[in-house]
């Protein structure tokens, strides 16, 4: 906290510390304004963004929306998996023991 000078007092010194004290009050200004241009720069840096993608999550619920499609889904899966089995056993080699 500033002391304050008395003001029947008057030498050099009281001039400087005057003059000090004006420098700290306008350097203490430009660094608050300096400190919010900051903060608004990583805000709008680091910030949460406009175009924001969806989350995993949110997609996932889309997609499975109904158990029609969900069953659709499964048998396709299975299908799909039934027809690899069988090419992997048409073109797997065999051999005679």
């Amino acid at each position: 906290m500033p002391r304050v000078l008395p003001l029947d007092h008057f030498c050099p010194w009281r001039e400087e510390a005057e003059a000090l004290a004006a420098e700290v009050g306008r350097i203490g200004g430009e660094l608050d304004t300096l400190k919010g241009q900051m903060a608004a720069l990583q805000r709008h840096v680091f910030g949460k963004k406009a175009e924001k993608l969806p989350s995993v999550e949110q997609q996932l619920r889309q997609q499975a929306a109904s158990p029609e499609d969900e069953a659709a889904r499964v048998a396709a899966a299975l299908e799909k998996r039934r027809e690899r089995a069988a090419r992997k056993a048409e073109e797997a080699p065999t051999r005679d023991v």
